[in-house]
């Protein structure tokens, strides 16, 4: 034993403590769902939809011919469903992502149209197939 021992021992008892870990860095928010980013509505009689990009189209109810849901075989929890709104000459108005803010509001007043097809709407929603169902079309005059 030297005579410096205990110093030694006492230095390596000491001895610095590692630098403490580092938190993870910060996760950033996800992205919101595509579905989210998109936007619709009823103004007075219009339906419309703004798209992620900002890009807005609308169509009078007075105009609107008919309305379909198209759903993809991944099911309805995949939410790869789409609103198919076909206006004045027959061709699609617009569409839409099933799930886009404002929904509620937009199913309301077509819902509400003579002749809406509640049934193909529930059977849209639960598809999982590759199928178009139409849940409202305007009546031939």
């Amino acid at each position: 034993m030297g005579l410096f021992d205990w110093w030694k021992r006492r230095a390596r008892a000491q001895a610095p403590l590692p630098a403490p870990i580092a938190p993870p860095p910060a996760v950033p928010p996800p992205e919101p769902e595509s579905e989210g980013r998109w936007q619709t509505g009823v103004e007075a009689d219009r339906l419309w939809v703004r798209d992620p990009e900002g890009g807005r189209r609308a169509v009078a109810l007075d105009a609107l011919m008919a309305v379909a849901i198209e759903t993809s075989d991944s099911g309805p929890d995949e939410r790869s469903a789409w609103w198919l709104f076909y206006g004045p000459d027959e061709d699609v108005a617009f569409t839409l992502p099933l799930g886009a803010r404002g929904e509620g509001s937009m199913v309301e007043r077509i819902a509400a149209l003579p002749d809406f097809r509640h049934d193909m709407y529930a059977s849209a929603i639960r598809s999982t197939d590759i199928d178009t169902f139409v849940i409202w079309q305007r009546p031939l005059d």
